[in-house]
């Protein structure tokens, strides 16, 4: 198991530089972000950088995604580290007169633990033993006539309880901004703690909504921007962040 999702994120991007290049795109960018804010779930505690670098041929999405903390609030063997993480995204998509319909493949690392980058293991006696956790998700996005979204996602290596998480998103125009809602759905069990939800049952645990605009600085060159409020029902927690992207 281990060495196939190994082959398949090291070859495929090999496989898609090897194609002619009119086929394959190249992509990068970085996110300057008030707070690291996954699934209502504050990561590091302190505003992040996060560069990404992006490939994209055939349907498949090939891309490098990292979130680096500024300040240092985990703790590591008795000492104060920054959160780091690195994530390999796969991702094939098929689009339709009714919207986009993919399948995902998410491999999360986090260097700021101090385990190697080579360490696949997954669960054993019941407890997450590698430095990787990877997701496998399902998901549509819909038309710009009909602008919903849904994903399915669970976890597949390293992860005790293999988490069930569902989301749905709606994006409408208020005054000609977008105005996007958001709710997600966490399955928990007894072992994991990783949304927080104590007994195994069904819990809103994501929820909210955001906007974005551009600031124009030049004719040729625009600043895009977003703000989101996100909450956790079930923990009674409440986030608001903004992003700025380059």
């Amino acid at each position: 198991m281990k060495r196939k999702l190994l082959i398949v994120f090291l070859f495929l991007p090999i496989f898609l530089l090897s194609q002619e290049s009119s086929n394959v795109k190249l992509s990068t960018g970085v996110d300057f972000v008030s707070s690291y804010n996954w699934r209502a779930i504050d990561f590091g505690n302190s505003p992040a950088i996060q560069p990404y670098l992006g490939l994209s041929a055939f349907g498949f999405d090939f891309t490098i995604w990292g979130s680096h903390s500024i300040m240092a609030n985990e703790v590591i063997n008795e000492k104060k580290v920054a959160f780091t993480e690195i994530d390999l995204i796969l991702r094939y998509s098929q689009t339709f007169d009714f919207g986009t319909l993919y399948t995902e493949m998410v491999d999360f690392y986090y260097p700021f633990m101090g385990e190697k980058f080579s360490n696949y293991k997954g669960v054993e006696d019941g407890v997450s033993k590698g430095a990787h956790w990877i997701n496998l998700a399902v998901g549509y996005q819909g038309s710009e006539t009909f602008p919903l979204s849904l994903k399915v996602d669970f976890g597949i290596l390293n992860d005790v309880d293999n988490n069930i998480y569902i989301e749905a998103g709606y994006t409408f125009d208020v005054n000609k901004m977008p105005l996007n809602i958001f709710m997600g759905l966490a399955k928990g069990k007894d072992k994991s703690d990783l949304y927080g939800i104590e007994d195994s049952k069904i819990a809103l645990i994501n929820c909210g909504f955001g906007t974005s605009k551009e600031i124009k600085i030049t004719d040729n060159f625009s600043l895009p921007i977003s703000t989101q409020l996100i909450t956790n029902p079930y923990a009674s927690k409440v986030f608001l962040v903004f992003k700025v992207s380059l």
